[in-house]
Order: structure tokens, then sequence, then C-alpha cells
């Protein structure tokens, strides 16, 4: 046990004084008991010898001197602030996981529960002898509490206290720990109330307090959707189930577009297994849809995770896409233009092209051009070119029977293409510069590139589509869809960000919507911490926590923990022990035994 307020020395000097102080009250001639006297003068006689005279009682009561004793000496003891545990000198920074997977349950708790348990009861010691602060360690790490040696900060600190939907930066908490310690000027620890521990580097002694047991969960682990490039109106909305777990499980799967059901089905996985399910929707206006797991059952035990059995995912409207396509007769670009669902296409011979000016380009969203050089004083923001013969981002040289090695499937306009086994049979390479993105390579050699600038975005492949069989495939029509649309994109005011932990950007003037419908903050706006869909004025964005959907982690070896810390505070316990002492004196005193 450790005192908070006051030394041991100093507590041990006021005990002393208290009891003296009894004790000398109770030297003090009593009042002797009351007795009959038959006229005034035996009266007078009791009442001087009844006044009190210091040091001169011949007789004490011993029962309540020593009631009197013990209860002056526990209130010296709560005036002590009186904490369990030895206590811990100097600084100690706690670091509290508020990641996705603290949010597990097991045998009816919740992993957060228990930390914030553990949090309270270290909070209580450490500052009996020392400071201490909190560390919130969500997406972004963030001081929840500045040192303090009052625990009672503690409370306020946790006021509107919730967990993030992505994953918990550690890493980044434990280093900022690290400072708040370095600068306290004391020596300090720190202590890592989480489900799991990291590697990494810090100057003081760090304590992992785990939390968590094994658990099971069945997850949505990937969703997205899409236009069907061969088919106006419609898309295509592909969910990836995955089980965390070492049982059989299964689970109802539930698609939604707004309030129209897409798909309902019942979904069996084993132990570890995933598998992937495609839906597909029509709507000519955006699509706002929610992927959901219901029912759950695993063959003994039960899902511990409810966040990861949700996802979102946003079709944006089929708005016209005014397309100049410049070609002296492409079969394979013109029939991949006429399913694009939105593309509103006009071609223009290369003799014509020569004589276009930046005024008459201005009405086109794209321009795509099929072995058509991109003159220097061309400026259009969203160009498309194919085998381009020279000008801006021509082909250096031409590459005979090149070999497709890698691409770049994360970039958008290859989203959701396969190039495998793709045969090129001439290409041109290109000559990249400073933040170019190499979408295809052949070895060492680029021979598709996307160039970002400022108001503006190219994008060259240079496969000549009359030597290829990728024009023969499915991929093709998807390629032209997505490579149109990133590149007309610039157009768009911000692009919304669809990982959690990245920022909304919105005009000044603009109201930015939760997935609840109410407008979130300037503050919450610097990273979006849960998943949802969020309206930027007509514009919508699905921010989904799938990419982190993976097995739980545990803290411990096993076992249920308490519900509750097995002994309350030592402040109820005095206060309790007190009580029954007044209610002992008020006993004794009826009883005629206190005199």
């Amino acid at each position: 046990m450790t005192f908070a307020a006051f030394g041991w020395g100093t507590l041990a000097a006021i005990a002393g004084g208290a009891g003296l102080t009894v004790l000398m009250l109770y030297l003090l001639r009593r009042t002797p008991k009351p007795q009959l006297v038959s006229n005034v003068q035996f009266w007078m006689r009791a009442a001087e010898s009844s006044r009190p005279r210091f040091l001169r009682a011949s007789r004490i009561p011993w029962l309540a001197f020593l009631v009197s004793l013990l209860v002056a000496l526990l209130f010296v003891g709560e005036l002590g602030d009186p904490r369990f545990g030895r206590g811990v000198r100097g600084t100690t920074v706690i670091v509290l996981a508020a990641g996705r997977s603290m949010d597990a349950t097991f045998a009816g708790e919740r992993r957060i529960d228990r930390a914030t348990r553990e949090v309270r009861r270290w909070v209580e010691r450490t500052t009996a002898g020392g400071r201490v602060a909190v560390v919130r360690a969500g997406m972004r790490p963030e001081t929840l509490l500045a040192l303090t040696e009052d625990p009672s900060d503690l409370e306020r600190a946790l006021e509107g206290f919730e967990l993030d939907d992505g994953p918990a930066d550690l890493e980044g908490a434990l280093r900022l720990a690290d400072r708040i310690v370095e600068t306290s000027g004391d020596p300090g620890q720190i202590l890592l109330v989480a489900d799991r521990d990291v590697e990494a580097e810090t100057t003081s002694t760090r304590v992992l307090i785990p939390v968590g047991v094994p658990a099971d969960t069945l997850a949505i682990s990937d969703f997205s959707a899409r236009r069907d490039p061969g088919a106006a109106g419609e898309y295509i909305a592909q969910v990836q189930l995955q089980s965390f777990s070492s049982r059989e499980g299964n689970a109802r799967l539930q698609l939604f577009d707004g309030e129209v059901q897409l798909l309902d089905r019942r979904v069996n996985l084993r132990a570890g297994e995933g598998v992937r399910l495609d839906a597909q929707g029509f709507s000519a206006e955006r699509a706002e849809l929610t992927a959901r797991l219901t029912e759950i059952e695993v063959t003994g035990s039960e899902d511990a995770l409810d966040l990861d059995d949700v996802a979102y995912a946003v079709v944006p409207a089929l708005e016209p896409l005014q397309v100049l396509l410049v070609t002296d007769g492409s079969l394979w670009l013109t029939s991949a233009l006429a399913v694009h669902p939105n593309a509103a296409v006009d071609v223009m011979s290369p003799g014509d092209w020569e004589q276009a000016d930046d005024a008459a380009l201005a009405a086109y969203d794209v321009l795509l051009l099929d072995r058509v050089t991109l003159r220097e004083g061309i400026e259009h923001s969203s160009v498309v070119l194919f085998a381009p013969q020279g000008g801006q981002l021509g082909g250096v040289s031409l590459a005979e029977r090149p070999r497709v090695t890698a691409f770049l499937g994360s970039h958008p306009a290859l989203e959701g293409v396969r190039l495998d086994g793709v045969r090129v049979g001439r290409a041109q390479r290109f000559a990249t510069e400073s933040g170019d993105q190499v979408l295809i390579r052949s070895g060492a050699d680029a021979i598709a590139v996307a160039r970002e600038t400022p108001g503006r975005r190219l994008l060259a492949y240079g496969i000549n589509l009359g030597f290829t069989d990728l024009v023969q495939r499915e991929a093709f029509p998807l390629m032209i869809h997505q490579s149109l649309r990133w590149a007309a994109s610039v157009r768009d005011e911000i692009p919304l960000p669809r990982r959690l932990g990245e920022p909304i950007y919105a005009a000044a003037d603009q109201t930015v919507l939760g997935p609840d419908g109410e407008p979130v903050d300037a503050t919450a706006l610097a990273a979006i911490r849960h998943q949802g869909i969020y309206h930027v004025g007509e514009r919508a964005e699905a921010f989904s926590g799938t990419v982190h959907a993976r097995e739980l982690p545990s803290g411990a070896s096993g076992g249920r923990f308490r519900n509750s810390d097995p002994l309350p505070p030592l402040a109820i316990l005095v206060a309790a022990a007190l009580m029954l002492l007044m209610l002992l004196e008020w006993t004794l005193l009826h009883r005629g035994r206190l005199q």
C-alpha cells in the first residue's frame, strides 16, 4: 500500500500527534456518572469534584479510548490518500491501444473495457508517487492525458473515448510516449496496454500489460464495385469473405444498394478459408452499397468482432464523358468505346488533328490518340496515348516482341485488369521523369507510363494495338474504361481518399456529412477514423476498413478475465470501517458499556 498525499514519516508524525491528543483528552478528569444527593451542599461538592483537571483522571474507559484512537488513526490514513500497490516514482506514460481489434469481445466483455480498467488501476498507483500521462494509440497517436498527479483527471480525459475502425499505430504511440518521458526530466517507464506487442526501440523501460484472449472472427476482407464496361448502366460488386478462425463457421451475406437487396446468401467457411462472391446491379445514378454479415455461427465459439462484418462501396453516377478519338481507323478502340457506359465519342482523322487548337479541344473531357503525336503546343488536361510516335511522352525507341514482366495493378488506370500472359509484338519504350508511375514493364523498359502534374494527367501506352492479343481479351475494354476515368478525374474538384486514416478535402463553404448524416467537425476531417459513406456536396465516398481485416491478435495465453477488480478503492474501505466503528460505539453506549 502507498500513500499519495504524504510520506510514511509525515504520516507517522501526524498519527502520533493524533494519538497523543486522544490520550490527553481521556486523561482529563471525566465527569462522574450521575448520582442522587440529599441536599444542595452535597450537590455543590459533587459539581466541584466533576471539573476537568489536566492529567488528574484516576480511571480511563479503555474500550471507548481504543475506539476513539482507532477512528482518529483511520482519519489520518484517509488524509494520506491510500493506494493499493507500491506506487511508482518519477514519470509513467501509459499507451492505451485504440485500434479496431480492441473492440473484440470474449464472454461478453470487450478488450477495451478490460484495458481501461487496467489504465485506471495503474493511474491510481502511479500518481501515488509520481506523474502519469496517457497516450491514445489509434490510427494516429495522440496524447489523451497530459502529465498529471491527480488521478481524477483520467475520467475527464476518457469522456467521449471511442475506438478507431483502423489498426492501432503502436510504434508511433511508443515513440510519442518515449518523448514525453524524456521531456519530463524525471526517470520513467512506459506501460503498453494492448492486445499485441511490437518491436520498437525506446530509451525508457517498456512493460506490456496484455489484454485479450484468443478469439475467432469471420470477416469481409475486401469489398469493391465498378461499372461494367460491357453493359451501360450496370455495375459489378465483389465481396471477399475470410475466416480468421481455427474452426468451421458460416454466415449470411447480404448486399444492399440503399434499400434494394442485391444478394442474400448463406456462406460456409472452413478454418482459414476465403471465398469471393459477385453481385450485379443496375443504376445510372450513384450507387451506395453496403455489404453485411449476419447470423454468424462458429463451431464451438463465437464471432468476436462486429466491425469487420460490414463494408461500404460507392459506384459513381453515369455522367456523360466527351471523348475525342484521333485515329486513322482503329477497330479495337472504336469497339471498346462503343460499349463504354457513358462515353460520347467524336472521331477525328490525323490530318484534321494537325489543325486542331486548344480552344476546339477544350470541349472534350479526354483526348484519346492512337499512333498520333501529341504536339508540344497542346495543353489539354486529360490525354491517353497509344503507341505515340513523338512529342509529349513520345516513345524513345521501339521494342520488338517485349514480354510483360510486371504491371502496377494498384493504379486506378489498371484497377481490376490482369495482363498475365499478354503477348505483345511491338511497343514503344518511354523515358521516365521524376514522379512518373510505370504501369507496365518489360524487364527494365517502361512500356506504359502515367504522368500527373498539377491540373494535368497524361497516360501513355507504348503497346501497338495492331500487334497484341490484349485487344481480344475482356481486360481491354476495362483498361480503356479505367484509363479514361482516371485521366478525366483531374477535372474534379479534389478526389476523396478511400483509406481510413487519410483526410477528406472540401471547399471552405462545403459541409461534409458523416455516415450518420450529421456534419463532421473540422478536426475529424484531418483523419477519417470510422468507416462508412461520407458526402461532400453531391459527391459520395466510401471509407471501408476491409483492408485492415485480419486475424485478431491476443495478448494473453487464455483464461477469462475478472469482470471487476477484487478490492474496491481504499477510500471506500476506510469509510466503511469508520461507519462500523460508529455503529459499534453507539451500540455500546446505549447498552451502558461506555460511561
